[in-house]
């Protein structure tokens, strides 16, 4: 017998913040990412929806700010004012920047975004 299997869309748009958030999580979470930490859920997440550790086998762990843009777009400003107060938070600066957005972002956007990080220093 057969089973017929069907991939369907998600649709993000019907998520809260919240069950958005839930979802990136629990992925990192099976992906291996160590140390989760979800900030999102308790307010006043200071830039920081979900903080995790990307494990490596060939190079040192990347300490990772993971932002949940549950949103028809990334602005520019929504991503700097975020990776900014993250890095004034009291959990200290990250190793890295990670955006999960339920809408498209343009090659243009991900360079300011890059470039912008860069700006905050390593």
């Amino acid at each position: 017998m057969t089973i017929a299997r069907t991939v369907r869309p998600i649709h993000f748009e019907d998520f809260s913040g919240t069950e958005f958030e839930r979802l990136v999580f629990a992925y990192h979470l099976c992906d291996g990412w160590i140390d989760l930490a979800w900030f999102g859920q308790t307010g006043s997440d200071q830039g920081r929806d979900i903080i995790g550790t990307r494990p490596f086998d060939d190079q040192p762990d990347e300490r990772t700010v993971i932002q949940c843009v549950n949103r028809g777009s990334l602005t520019q400003a929504k991503a700097e004012k975020d990776m900014t107060a993250a890095v004034n938070a009291v959990t200290g600066k990250p190793d890295a920047f990670k955006f999960i957005c339920r809408s498209a972002v343009s090659a243009q956007r991900r360079d300011e975004v890059r470039s912008a990080a860069a700006k905050l220093g390593p």
